[in-house]
């Protein structure tokens, strides 16, 4: 409240002020005032208030705007209808302007009412190091001093000399050091000097110093004018300098990085204008200076010289170069290819510019294979004899060439170094710790630590025997690195100690890729494969399966890292699981796997649902051979008549065919005695000639068709002879006859009938017609010869058979070329079967096939007086 009372005061006096002014001022450039508080230049860091009240006539102010440096500042605090606040908090800024806008009502645009300019600053530090001198040949004294931090605002120096009551002030012509005419004070006079600073945030003053003018005239700086090595060597250097009166000769010098190196004093000349420099280092750049001071020390020594830069010649390398090699093939005469790597010398132990690295291998003592490699090289590859063990390079420059370093190439079996510690350091490299070997083969040289990544580069690097430690720069985060440790003998070197680490693990990029094994009635047995290494990222420490059940169930399984493979239980069937694998190392969870889809099948086993299409399958796929094939289909009825009764094969009549039952039926429907009686009637007879076989030119007939064919193709008995009471009678009444009317029914009646055979031959006496019936050899081709014999083809070979003398009776029968028999006559006539024929067909051991049919045999025995 006292605050805002205060700022409200403030205002009322400043505009009652404004208004008594506003009468007979003309120049004023702001129409209003803009005030700041504390003070427009304040201590920074400060918080600043600035008040900006407007005074311009016929304007009610409707909105103030105020910049800072060309911004517009948020939240004004509107203090009456013509003022307005703006809080500034830590002001940092040394230098800042403020202006302050009105926009009247009723008026375009905005009116500037005042603008200010700010500061922030710091008052003046203590100076420091105040010093007064004048040159031997000059008639001014020059004092400078250190000012200290920038105060950012107008601050004023003043150098005062104070002697016997008497007080001298002198103000800087420039910034940090004042000219003071030697007119001004007395030779031999002591004088109090000190320098006063002052700001309007402070003031502050250096400390006194006692000084005569005697005591302030130092001699002029000399100048270095050449440096010479003597012979050309690094060991001895004159400086030369422009001596002009006498004086002794100061000198320092150092190596552009380093410290100054002085000269003692017992080595300081004063009397020629020549110094001597000594244990300079060779091919070293130097920074030279030199002063002069007066013997007597009454008077100060000059001013530093300017810098005189030189560089020291060049010296042979003084240190083996750091050398390894890289083991190649070994061929067949024995000779192995090996690829040797060094390390650039540095600057101190190449003592000159490299020329090149020669390396080389010795037999019998003597050098052989000298090649020198460029400067840039670091490494060569070379193919070593059977029986050469080291490899020699030394590094050349103009003066010379460095001690050979050696490699062994000849491995040795020697116990490697004990890796104790392997940390991370700094995410950009490892450190690596170790112990000697437990039992050692004399002392050990050096080590060598040699690490690699996955892509193949290599890098190396030679470590004391003193040390038991080293870091390895490995820069690429998330990379795995190979590291091995070898330990170096005089006679060869250890096996290495290897181990594998990562500067620092990241996620790893990928998962494991999972595929199904198995399955079974509720699990299945999921495998998967290691992630690359470059992928991993980390060590893995575990995995998770994830399997998830539709769109939202999700199961979470973890698994060992030793794992490969994982059995899925409690899975249902028939549902679509998705499966996938993520793996985790210490940097967390890695990307996820690829999604495999895993059903089970329908709660069947496979193996039996395999067993039941194969069964399925043999049961379709048998029947259709049997039903497509004649052959197999002749062949298994064959063997089936062994085993079954002979009635199971016989052909009987179709009763719904029979003429008789259909004019029978046509009767029924008419109710008409005699309407079909006179529609169908018998056919004439027509007589066929009866030739009979006699038993020895059937028995001939293997003769004739020849043994090989009849053998194969054939079967010549019959089913055994009737009994004498079996035997039917010459004429056995009446066969079924055929209307030949129409063809048509002609067939129909033949396919619908039994042939009744009859039972009056013996075997041997039937044979033929059993063949020839049953179908036992194929006859391509047949004709009836005159005199009663048979011209028979047997698969193209023709033969003719004699039937004459068959019984002692000629019958004649004649094979139609469409049914195997050709009915002799008119089509209109009915054919009968001898008896001897149908008793030798009944006792045929196979009885005729079922589906065969022989068109109307109708025998008519024919006497010799009929022909």
């Amino acid at each position: 409240m006292e605050t805002f009372s205060r700022r409200l005061a403030v205002v009322i006096v400043v505009t009652v002020l404004l208004y008594w002014k506003s009468g007979g001022c003309s120049g004023l450039v702001c129409r209003g005032i803009l005030w700041v508080e504390p003070t427009p230049v304040f201590s920074m860091g400060s918080s600043v208030s600035v008040i900006c009240t407007s005074s311009i006539e016929n304007c009610h102010p409707e909105k103030f705007s105020v910049y800072l440096n060309n911004n517009p500042q948020p939240s004004l605090h509107h203090l009456n209808h013509s003022a307005v606040e703006l809080q500034l908090h830590h002001v940092t800024i040394p230098h800042s302007s403020i202006r302050c806008h009105v926009k009247c009502k009723g008026q375009q645009g905005q009116q500037m009412v005042c603008g200010k300019d700010i500061k922030g600053g710091y008052p003046p530090d203590k100076p420091t190091n105040l010093t007064c001198v004048s040159k031997w040949k000059s008639n001014k004294i020059n004092c400078t001093w250190k000012k200290g931090k920038d105060t950012y605002i107008n601050t004023s120096y003043t150098v005062e000399f104070q002697s016997s009551g008497r007080i001298q002030m002198f103000s800087p012509q420039r910034e940090g050091y004042v000219l003071i005419p030697l007119s001004h004070f007395e030779m031999d006079a002591e004088y109090n000097v000190s320098v006063h600073a002052k700001n309007h945030l402070g003031q502050s003053q250096s400390a006194v110093i006692q000084l005569t003018i005697n005591d302030v005239v130092i001699p002029d700086t000399p100048t270095i004018t050449n440096i010479t090595f003597v012979n050309s060597s690094h060991k001895k250097a004159v400086l030369q300098w422009n001596k002009s009166e006498q004086l002794c000769a100061e000198v320092r010098y150092r190596a552009t990085v380093t410290d100054w190196n002085m000269v003692e004093e017992k080595e300081t000349s004063c009397e020629n204008s020549t110094f001597e420099l000594r244990g300079l280092k060779p091919f070293t750049q130097y920074e030279f200076q030199i002063r002069g001071c007066k013997p007597n020390k009454k008077l100060r020594c000059s001013d530093w010289s300017p810098s005189f830069l030189e560089r020291t010649p060049e010296a042979e390398p003084c240190r083996r170069v750091d050398v390894w090699r890289i083991m190649g093939p070994t061929h067949g005469n024995g000779s192995q290819t090996v690829t040797i790597l060094w390390k650039p010398l540095a600057p101190k132990y190449s003592r000159g510019i490299i020329l090149g690295y020669k390396v080389f291998y010795r037999e019998y003592g003597k050098q052989l294979h000298s090649h020198v490699c460029q400067p840039k090289d670091t490494q060569y590859q070379i193919t070593l004899p059977k029986h050469t063990k080291t490899l020699y390079i030394t590094a050349l420059n103009s003066k010379g060439s460095s001690e050979a370093a050696q490699v062994s190439i000849d491995q040795k079996e020697f116990p490697p170094p004990i890796i104790t510690k392997l940390t991370s350091a700094d995410s950009s490299g490892i450190l690596l710790a170790w112990k000697p070997p437990s039992q050692t083969k004399g002392s050990i040289l050096w080590y060598i630590a040699e690490w690699h990544r996955h892509d193949g580069n290599m890098w190396w690097k030679k470590v004391t025997c003193l040390q038991n430690s080293t870091y390895i720069e490995a820069k690429v985060s998330g990379s795995r690195y190979h590291i091995s440790l070898y330990a170096i003998y005089s006679n060869g070197e250890s096996k290495p100690a290897t181990v594998e680490a990562y500067s620092k693990e990241l996620e790893p990029i990928a998962g494991p890729k999972v595929s199904v094994v198995e399955t079974q009635k509720k699990q299945a047995l999921i495998k998967w494969e290691d992630i690359p290494v470059h992928l991993q990222r980390g060590f893995i420490k575990t995995y998770t399966i994830y399997l998830k059940k539709g769109i939202d169930e999700k199961q979470v399984r973890n698994v060992s890292v030793a794992l490969r493979q994982y059995w899925l239980e409690s899975l249902e069937p028939a549902v679509l699981y998705t499966v996938y694998m993520t793996a985790w190392n210490s940097a967390g969870k890695g990307a996820k796997g690829e999604e495999i889809i895993l059903k089970l099948a329908d709660g069947y086993d496979v193996t039996i649902l395999v067993v039941i299409v194969v069964a399925v399958t043999f049961s379709i796929a048998i029947p259709l051979i049997v039903m497509f094939c004649n052959s197999i289909r002749h062949r298994i009825k064959r063997i089936c008549i062994l085993w079954v009764p002979k009635w199971v094969f016989e052909e009987f009549p179709r009763v719904e065919n029979s003429s008789v039952v259909k004019l029978l039926q046509e009767k029924y429907r008419t109710d008409s005695d005699s309407s079909w009686l006179s529609l169908h009637s018998d056919p004439p007879i027509t007589e066929v000639e009866e030739t009979i076989f006699f038993s020895e030119e059937v028995a001939s007939l293997p003769s004739l068709l020849g043994e090989d064919t009849l053998a194969e193709r054939t079967e010549w008995q019959c089913a055994g002879k009737p009994e004498a009471d079996d035997i039917p009678s010459a004429h056995r009444g009446y066969q079924p006859q055929v209307s030949n009317q129409e063809e048509d029914h002609l067939l129909d009646s033949v396919e619908t009938s039994q042939v009744e055979l009859l039972d009056s031959s013996s075997p041997a006496e039937c044979g033929i017609f059993t063949m020839l019936l049953n179908g036992t050899f194929d006859i391509s081709s047949r004709s009836l010869l005159p005199g009663g014999d048979i011209n028979v083809t047997f698969g193209g070979n023709a033969q003719i058979i004699d039937l004459t003398g068959f019984r002692g009776k000629r019958e004649r029968v004649e094979f139609n070329e469409m049914h195997d028999f050709s009915i002799e006559g008119s089509d209109q006539g009915q054919t009968l079967l001898p008896d001897a024929l149908m008793d030798c067909l009944r006792h045929s051991e196979e009885p005729v096939a079922v589906n065969s049919y022989f068109p109307q045999l109708v025998v008519h025995p024919v006497t010799e007086g009929d022909c």
